[in-house]
């Protein structure tokens, strides 16, 4: 059955139920990361070894993530978002049946199919449902499900799944009943929109070479790639850095979970605020304060070593929805083709989002300390304020 997403008022449970999706793959991606030290020890590997694990879906998600997002276009959200899940549910089920660095990797990997379904379908799902500003709320707001999950899973993983459970694989049996209960929710509820199925019949390659050839979208990428080196690289490696601050596992997983959780504010609130025409500005000032407080978490300790935390958690979860309603909006794009787009922008993004977790992970195995990282994560957003000018809102 279709619905006019212009008429319906279903389109706000389509909003919660792709929260739900997108709240799945953030338990799912921060699984690991607050246990990576009792994982390491485990499965005796070294911190190359786990940067290389918590980059490994991102790795996978450059080569699929346009494909899969012409796909998607092509096939309609419901079923392919039903696939997604299904293969994030996999993948965390795998993790704890693994017994060494090479399954742990395999399993982290099938991630990096599911993933980018959900990443990519999501700003489908809103492009096609949602019109005019609300599109700019229900963008804020579906990007907070995978900062709720996030969080949630770095604030129980160590301090509730592990005691539960009596060890780390816990994480699959726990946080995989949640995913399923996902997975069954969509199956009950989730419909097609009207015209959600339907495309013409373009080549892949023609549709690619139109896409490339618009000059937002080559800013995106460049962007894409940058603001994911900073935030998987940080949100990865965050409750190592902790650690290293003197705080215990559980501490440093509650505090990561904090600054995840501050992200909310952030991606509700900042989205609706820079609107059309006022983008490029907000994105100016949000990766200035990113650079200072990414550096700031080498240098403070204690209460303002907690500021630096939340503020940074407020101004590096927007990044993402605010980049892809540029994206969306851009002439050339629209709800058509938003799945290539936005398949495009996840390919060049992760780009950086696997190479954010492997390069800190080498710079901790090479200077014995995780600043040396952040300063470089400090230096590269930092340095994206100086292509901004680039952005042409007044063409979308």
């Amino acid at each position: 059955m279709s619905h006019n997403p212009q008429e319906s008022s279903f389109r706000w449970v389509m909003l919660g139920l792709v929260w739900l999706l997108y709240f799945s793959f953030g338990i799912t991606m921060a699984s690991i990361a607050p246990l990576t030290v009792p994982i390491i020890d485990d499965l005796d590997m070294t911190y190359s070894q786990m940067g290389f694990v918590l980059g490994a879906w991102q790795l996978i998600y450059i080569v699929t993530a346009y494909p899969i997002g012409v796909l998607i276009d092509k096939i309609g959200t419901r079923k392919s978002l039903l696939i997604g899940v299904f293969l994030i549910w996999l993948s965390l089920i795998l993790r704890g049946l693994v017994s060494d660095f090479s399954g742990l990797f395999l399993s982290v990997t099938i991630f990096g199919f599911g993933g980018p379904i959900i990443s990519i379908g999501a700003p489908k799902v809103i492009s096609l449902w949602f019109i005019g500003n609300e599109r700019g709320f229900a963008a804020g707001l579906y990007s907070t499900g995978p900062v709720v999950g996030a969080s949630l899973a770095l604030a129980t993983a160590a301090s509730l799944v592990v005691p539960l459970t009596g060890s780390w694989r816990g994480i699959s049996l726990i946080y995989g009943i949640v995913v399923m209960a996902t997975i069954i929710m969509w199956l009950l509820f989730a419909k097609e929109a009207e015209n959600d199925s339907k495309y013409e019949t373009t080549s892949t390659i023609h549709i690619l070479k139109n896409l490339i050839n618009i000059r937002n979208v080559q800013v995106m990428l460049v962007l894409a790639i940058a603001t994911f080196l900073l935030n998987h690289g940080l949100n990865n490696w965050l409750p190592t850095l902790l650690q290293e601050k003197s705080m215990t596992i559980a501490q440093a997983g509650f505090w990561t979970a904090i600054a995840t959780m501050a992200g909310v504010l952030g991606s509700v609130i900042i989205p609706s605020i820079a609107r059309q025409g006022y983008r490029v500005i907000a994105l100016g000032i949000i990766f200035l304060i990113a650079s200072l407080t990414t550096f700031g978490l080498t240098i403070f300790t204690d209460m303002p070593l907690f500021i630096v935390l939340i503020v940074s958690g407020i101004v590096r979860a927007p990044m993402m929805p605010i980049l892809t309603l540029i994206l969306m909006e851009t002439k050339g794009v629209g709800s058509a083709n938003i799945g290539a787009a936005v398949g495009l922008f996840f390919a060049a993004a992760e780009i950086g989002g696997f190479g954010g977790p492997f390069l800190l992970g080498i710079l901790r195995d090479f200077s014995g300390s995780m600043n040396t990282g952040l300063i470089f994560l400090s230096v590269c957003v930092g340095l994206l304020v100086v292509i901004l000018p680039m952005i042409k809102e007044e063409d979308q």
